[in-house]
């Protein structure tokens, strides 16, 4: 993927890189992987992965130290709200640790 004249590596500049809504700055996620599009020639990144959701790249602001996205309709928090819901909620004493 190249961004502003930039050749970018997707292990060392997309993966398990913090995802940021470019508008609020609100943490959305983390990428987890990498779609390719092998029919362009150099092959180049198609879209990112975070849980379920497909981010397409044309919703890539910008990629520095984090990946920040403009945010258009994705459910970014559903693996937070079920690891909220089913896991952290149930430990013993962890009722505000959400809040």
């Amino acid at each position: 993927m190249t961004m502003s004249g930039r050749v970018l590596h997707a292990q060392l500049h997309l993966l398990d890189r913090q995802l940021i809504d470019h508008a609020t700055g609100r943490l959305l996620g983390k990428v987890d992987d990498v779609e390719l599009d092998l029919d362009a020639d150099p092959p180049v990144v198609a879209a990112l992965i975070s849980g379920r959701e497909r981010i397409p790249a044309g919703q890539v602001a910008d990629i520095d130290t984090a990946v920040r996205i403009v945010n258009r309709d994705l459910d970014l928090e559903h693996h937070d709200d079920w690891t909220e819901q089913h896991i952290i909620d149930k430990i013993p004493g962890a009722g505000d640790a959400t809040e």
